[in-house]
């Protein structure tokens, strides 16, 4: 519990010591949707009703997804490169533990930058989606699902140093195949999307809040099965470079 307090005051305080450069960035995924929206309304219609909604629920799971990607994988490296990384593998606090804290912490405030962008984006578009109670299951479930990337992202920067490029190739890409409307697809198609982070969540709050008639059973097996994956994958593949780190002695970014 003390290193998890430490991790949320760690945190404040950057918001507070770099806060206009945390500001340029929730601005820049403000003006992301913006430029999305309103090419859409420059090319034959734009986005209305139904389209809207499918498009506000992905791009904002897609900041939640980007944000506690970037922000583990700046932490760690920064972390890395300060030496500090090093001390807390000393620490009394298992390493699975204290990067559980800090995934934990940073998803708790992806959350939140999320729910403000979700609010700031239905006032510029003047378009406000209803959301029912039963959002909250997937919603949690792919809270359970970005824990496991975050390991990952974790094991992935404690072996290779350094992966910024790659963190960026893959938020970007991820971004247009997360705004693919899976649901709509052959059941074959729908059954293999379930296997990528957090889909079947999506696919099943793009059509709650477009009050299509959808299988409750199917959707919450496949995220309960897409939440419990990610997250079997992220502690595998944290425990393995754990371990492998450790024994070779390469905690260290040189």
């Amino acid at each position: 519990m003390t290193s998890f307090k430490a991790e949320i005051w760690r945190q404040i305080w950057l918001y507070r010591k770099y806060s206009f450069n945390y500001l340029s960035d929730f601005v820049l995924l403000i003006m992301m949707f913006m430029a999305i929206f309103f090419g859409g309304a420059l090319v034959g219609g734009g986005v209305l009703g139904t389209s809207l909604n499918a498009l506000v629920i992905g791009y904002i799971l897609w900041t939640l997804i980007q944000n506690t990607i970037s922000q583990m994988g700046m932490s760690v490296t920064n972390q890395m490169q300060n030496g500090i990384l090093e001390q807390q593998f000393l620490m009394p606090v298992s390493t699975r533990r204290l990067f559980f804290n800090k995934s934990l912490v940073n998803i708790i405030v992806s959350t939140v930058q999320a729910i403000l962008a979700l609010l700031i984006i239905m006032m510029f578009t003047d378009h406000w989606i209803e959301f029912s109670a039963i959002l909250v299951i997937p919603f949690v479930l792919a809270l359970v699902a970005t824990t496991g990337l975050g390991y990952i992202i974790v094991s992935l920067v404690l072996y290779f140093k350094r992966i910024g490029s790659t963190l960026v190739i893959f938020q970007y890409v991820y971004l247009g195949i997360l705004l693919t409307n899976f649901e709509h697809f052959s059941f074959g198609i729908k059954c293999l999307s379930c296997l990528l982070p957090i889909f079947p969540m999506v696919s099943w709050m793009r059509l709650s809040v477009n009050q299509h008639t959808y299988s409750l059973g199917f959707y919450l097996g496949a995220s309960l099965f897409n939440a419990v994956l990610w997250l079997t994958i992220g502690l595998a593949m944290f425990e393995i470079t754990n371990r492998n780190v450790r024994k070779n002695g390469s905690l260290a970014l040189y």
